[in-house]
């Protein structure tokens, strides 16, 4: 039978209850103004702003990928202007081309290191495509991950100086925060000194990952003059009944849902890292630390073929036999240690 929950996305996960709790109380209120002026869009911006700084400017959509290429629309402007990521960002590997598509921008890509960019290798991009003059697009964003897709973070200290090099070199920073609060969960610090106070111009704010139905937001510090509202409309991501989009951010940031649902998921990715180290030793290699909500490893093929066909869900990744489990908000010690007891050395 298979479980009711297993470990392949944190996009599997259900609804927090107090999300749909919160919701159902905005139903239940009626009739409210449409698109941006209700009073449930108005505090959960006030809300961000109290999160972020009184300066920050944010919207709300019903994707991560809207979100994405919302945040890039208002940054790149011109129609020769580029975008620099990892070869293996999301925005570049699994968006279907959106940012091509939706916005008509190129995108330079950089090789990762554990998911993350080379401050050597974007210095080193984008002098070179300075050099060759009006025969290049011109960079002018560069879009990083937190968490990447190898579950690995980049550190304040690495986010400040990416930061200070996009501002001294005419570029802006973009953090794609699909999974931000599990690395604020790791890290200790706050949203604010993370993102604003480190430079960052535009964040997209993952919420569906950690326990919201379908809200995003894009989160402007500093950006070119624009018409915000313009852009979300044109990039068809205004909803119109938004008090249902925007009303999930309230309890999770009012109760700060949003971080202690990440340290639970981190926790459990934890216990699950050790709890496979434990019972398979030198049989198990892990590929990537064990740094949030994601576990990546090389497993024997018996012991995935068993995980698999008692029902337990997780993804093949990129090296031979690696596979990458993600713990999410609603996963239970149940749940990790229901997959560990399957998994004996014996058999592998």
């Amino acid at each position: 039978m298979k479980p009711v929950r297993t470990f392949a996305s944190d996009n599997h996960s259900a609804v927090h209850p107090h999300i749909l709790d919160y919701l159902q109380k905005i139903n239940e209120q009626g009739h409210a103004p449409s698109y941006t002026g209700d009073p449930v869009t108005i505090k959960a911006q006030s809300l961000f702003r109290d999160i972020f700084g009184k300066g920050a400017q944010v919207v709300f959509v019903p994707s991560g990928t809207g979100a994405n290429i919302l945040a890039l629309k208002v940054l790149l402007q011109q129609p020769y202007e580029a975008l620099v990521c990892t070869n293996v960002s999301h925005v570049f590997e699994e968006e279907t081309g959106a940012v091509s598509a939706s916005i008509g921008r190129h995108i330079f890509t950089l090789p990762h290191i554990a998911g993350k960019i080379s401050l050597d290798d974007l210095q080193a991009e984008v002098a070179f495509r300075r050099s060759l003059g009006f025969h290049s697009p011109l960079p002018k964003v560069v879009s990083i991950a937190c968490t990447t897709e190898y579950g690995t973070f980049y550190t304040l200290q690495e986010i400040r100086a990416i930061a200070d090099f996009c501002h001294k070199n005419d570029l802006y920073l973009h953090l794609d925060g699909c999974r931000l609060p599990n690395a604020i969960a790791a890290l200790g610090c706050s949203l604010q000194e993370y993102t604003s106070s480190a430079g960052v111009d535009v964040l997209s704010f993952g919420g569906a990952k950690n326990g919201l139905m379908s809200a995003e937001a894009v989160v402007v510090f500093n950006a070119p003059k624009t018409d915000l509202l313009r852009m979300q409309k044109q990039a068809m991501q205004l909803v119109s009944k938004m008090r249902y989009v925007s009303g999930q951010f309230v309890p999770y940031l009012e109760r700060d849902l949003w971080l202690r649902n990440a340290r639970h998921a981190n926790e459990l990715a934890k216990r699950l890292g050790d709890g496979l180290k434990t019972k398979l030793g030198s049989a198990v290699s892990f590929t990537q630390p064990v740094a949030t909500n994601q576990v990546f490893c090389i497993l024997p093929p018996t012991i995935k073929t068993k995980l698999r066909s008692a029902g337990h869900e997780f993804y093949d990744w990129n090296s031979p036999g690696e596979v990458r489990f993600v713990t999410s908000w609603d996963n239970t010690d149940e749940d990790v240690d229901g997959l560990l007891s399957l998994v004996n050395i014996g058999q592998s």
